[in-house]
This record gives structure tokens, C-alpha cells and sequence, in this order.
């Protein structure tokens, strides 16, 4: 059976085609990820507060967390 080789473009599109399937991927995993924090944050009645407290507040606990890591 012989070998087709690929032009230059058709590798070009074909890595492009893997590009935005990873791309979409990716999107779907950190949209499912904010959805899982925010249903935490709902669980635990954060969603009370005010969203100004809640940014400060999540900037602190993440300055906290990475300072022990």
C-alpha cells in the first residue's frame, strides 16, 4: 500500500483542526470547573455577600494558599 503524503497545507489545517478541538475542550473543562465553584460557593451561602467582599475575600484566601504551597 503506498504513502499519500500530505501537502504542507493540508498538515497545516490538519494541526489547526487539532488546535481549536483542544482549544474547545479546554473551554468546556474551565466552564464545568466555574460551575462547580460557584454551586460550592452557593452551597456554603456565599452568594449572600456582596460580590466586592467576595473578590477581596477569594484574593486573600488564594494570597494564603499559595504562601503554603
Amino acid at each position: 500500500m503506498a504513502k499519500i503524503k500530505k501537502t504542507l497545507s493540508e498538515k497545516e489545517r490538519n494541526l489547526h483542526d487539532i488546535i481549536k478541538d483542544a482549544q474547545r475542550k479546554l473551554d468546556k473543562m474551565k466552564s464545568k470547573q466555574q460551575n462547580e465553584i460557584g454551586e460550592l460557593a452557593c452551597k456554603n451561602g456565599l452568594n449572600e455577600f456582596d460580590f466586592a467582599l467576595l473578590n477581596e475575600s477569594f484574593r486573600n484566601l488564594y494570597d494564603t494558599l499559595k504562601n503554603k504551597s
